[in-house]
């Protein structure tokens, strides 16, 4: 997980807090787009738990914290609380690894149905996302009338 030259805590903790930092605060627009590196990167914060414990220097407060996200996060693929870290670990790597390859097999996957396009079908789709677009249109519209609605029968009420 850590390259081999990182044998300090310290350096582990500088690591696993960079990698942590980048996907869950910088990429956090990107979660549901690049789950495999997300899953993946649940086991470096798992990791930055783990040497935050042996950090002096850390604040109980920040280290309850990052107890109720590691714990939220092993919560989502159903990783007992009271498990090993290293079984979390695991278990979140290896996820990440099947993840991984079932993104590349869809994004191949993609291209090839791209390249299948018919004129015709792109014609239907076009049609179908203008459908889509009105649908959504017609609905906040209706939305929009019940609230002005309601809002009229509140005031006459008053």
């Amino acid at each position: 997980m850590f390259h081999e030259s990182l044998i300090k805590s310290k350096q582990k903790q500088g690591e696993a807090g960079r990698k942590v930092y980048q996907r869950f605060v910088k990429g956090k627009g990107e979660l549901n787009k690049y789950q495999h590196h997300m899953i993946r990167d649940m086991a470096y914060f798992e990791a930055l738990f783990n040497e935050m414990l042996n950090d002096k220097n850390a604040s109980v407060e920040t280290l309850e914290g990052i107890k109720k996200g590691r714990e939220a996060m092993r919560m989502s693929l159903n990783i007992s609380p009271k498990a090993k870290s290293s079984e979390a670990v695991l278990k979140f790597w290896a996820t990440g690894k099947m993840l991984y390859a079932a993104h590349k097999k869809n994004k191949k996957k993609k291209k090839k149905k791209a390249k299948k396009l018919t004129p015709e079908i792109a014609e239907r789709a076009a049609v179908l996302a203008n459908l889509k677009k009105q649908i959504a249109t017609a609905k906040v519209n209706a939305q929009r009338a019940a609230t002005i609605k309601a809002q009229e029968k509140i005031e006459e009420g008053n």
